[in-house]
């Protein structure tokens, strides 16, 4: 190959094409406001011509930051998170930035070193769903200069910005709609209420069918840890709860861990006992009966995160964001009598 062409293009030779010094072609390729536009459409037509890429590494050792944004998530199978985490890095990728996924496993231990590796590689945003909102500590990355945007879960005495949903509204519409079909004696089953999501649906929920005269039992309300037979333990639980005409599962794995123990036990789903979850799921609607949801508008949440953390990783510094998303309530046959 001939060496001038195998040769990578210079910041030199697209100020050498467009005409004006290396300073300016620097200030056009990183942006900076202050530049007339004619000059910004001769520099961006010289690198098309010399075919210039900027090198990522040394722009990251000149501005101490990648082009990369972190997500630190929980659960990386969970289909809520795969969808929240393509949508964000559409929205990263659109804003020119490469995205690194890392997954704490609910561990606080695993937690701590994707943050201490995300600031080693000097990133320019994280977004992070924590593992806990008491012990999950974000401080080395505001220490950093690292923006950060909470997503999903609320971290106590984080007051940077915040992009989630409205999880108490889950619950509400959850029990608002199995009134309305007649089902009074309802089943909660949830994971942990150190998790604020889970805790919201279910204050939500409970709220919601006090106010419609039907209160729920503590001894209906069941918190089964993550790691464990979920699909045993709940058909033990459903066992010992004969008398309930219907369920609510705080999350999408709960929801199919419920659906499987309610076949199991031979409990005709719809006509015998209702069942709603939470996220909306493909096996939702290829099972039979369909099962009815509150769905999170995860694309969306995912879409504005990237977006925000974008702004902020270019260096925006209007105040704290906080962005709250309403859920909607898909209804199908496993609630309808």
């Amino acid at each position: 190959m001939d060496a001038e062409l195998a040769k990578e293009a210079t910041i030199l030779d697209v100020a050498r094409v467009s005409g004006v010094s290396a300073a300016t072609v620097s200030r056009v390729l990183n942006g900076h406001p202050r530049v007339a536009p004619d000059l910004v459409k001769r520099v961006e037509a010289a690198a098309e011509q010399v075919n210039y890429r900027p090198n990522a590494a040394g722009r990251a050792l000149r501005r101490q930051k990648a082009d990369l944004l972190a997500a630190i998530v929980p659960d990386v199978r969970n289909p809520f998170f795969v969808r929240l985490i393509e949508a964000f890095e559409r929205s990263a990728n659109a804003a020119g930035y490469s995205v690194v996924l890392c997954n704490s496993h609910e561990d606080l231990a695993l937690e701590k070193s994707s943050i201490e590796a995300v600031i080693a590689h000097r990133v320019s945003g994280v977004v992070i769903a924590a593992a806990s909102p008491h012990l999950s500590r974000l401080v080395p990355l505001q220490r950093a200069g690292i923006p950060v945007i909470t997503i999903d879960r609320k971290v106590t005495d984080f007051w940077g910005d915040t992009v989630s949903v409205d999880n108490a509204l889950i619950g509400r519409l959850a029990a608002r709609h199995l009134v309305e079909q007649g089902r009074t004696r309802a089943l909660v089953v949830n994971h942990s209420l150190a998790i604020s999501p889970m805790k919201e649906r279910e204050v939500g929920f409970r709220a919601e069918m006090a106010q419609a005269g039907y209160p729920v039992d503590p001894e209906r309300v069941v918190h089964l840890p993550f790691q464990i037979d979920v699909p045993l333990e709940i058909s033990e639980v459903m066992v010992d709860h004969g008398d309930v005409d219907s369920v609510f599962a705080t999350t999408n794995t709960l929801t199919g861990a419920v659906y499987s123990a309610l076949r199991t036990l031979g409990r005709r789903i719809g006509p015998e006992i209702g069942l709603i979850g939470v996220d909306d799921d493909r096996w939702n609607s290829m099972v039979e009966p369909q099962v009815s949801v509150v769905e999170q508008p995860s694309e969306q949440l995912g879409a504005w995160a990237g977006e925000l953390l974008a702004s902020r990783a270019r260096g925006s510094q209007v105040e704290s964001a906080r962005v709250f998303l309403d859920p909607v309530l898909r209804v199908r046959a496993s609630t309808l009598r």
